[in-house]
């Protein structure tokens, strides 16, 4: 079943939360993946006027640390849109660690929901989870997928139990647009 992403202006309701599609690209064919389940091309753009009300960021794609660049997107969001509270970034974690081997830098953004979802994901997470980078950002999470809930975590990330969606619905207070 392909589900339509919700359209609600900010003008109707008090959406204080805006998830943005930064990259539909991604390295992986999750078979439950949220972004199979609607046409990316009719998610809309975000407009001044709703990012001149948001406060919290959600960075999503696709893979936004190997097909965009993310902290710079939460650079110029911060220096343009002075009313947004924070910026995190979701990313899966092998992607997230080959970012940080290859000198990736995280700047501007205040936390990175990573997914561990297969194999690799949880051997590059062991090293993740010791990045001094990483463990300065304030709002880490990590969704662990099942097979994987018996991954150990620093207490400075906030572990969750994750299923697959299979049908993706935003949060009430929040919209779902691209860049």
């Amino acid at each position: 079943m392909r589900t339509e992403p919700r359209r609600d202006s900010l003008r109707n309701q008090m959406n204080t939360t805006a998830h943005i599609l930064v990259t539909s690209l991604c390295d992986r064919d999750c078979p439950s993946c949220c972004n199979k389940q609607y046409d990316l091309n009719d998610v809309p753009y975000i407009t001044d006027d709703e990012l001149k009300q948001i406060k919290h960021v959600y960075l999503t794609g696709g893979e936004p640390f190997v097909y965009s660049n993310p902290c710079e997107i939460a650079r110029k969001l911060r220096l343009t849109y002075k009313n947004i509270d924070s910026v995190i970034v979701y990313s899966n974690v092998h992607e997230l660690y080959n970012y940080l081997m290859t000198g990736g830098e995280l700047y501007c953004i205040d936390g990175i929901t990573m997914s561990i979802k297969c194999e690799k994901d949880k051997s590059a997470f062991e090293h993740v989870a010791e990045n001094p980078d990483v463990l300065l950002l304030p709002k880490n999470r990590l969704y662990v997928f099942p097979s994987f809930e018996d991954t150990e975590c620093p207490d400075s990330i906030v572990k969750m139990n994750r299923q697959w969606q299979t049908v993706f619905t935003p949060a009430p207070n929040s919209i779902f647009r691209r860049l």
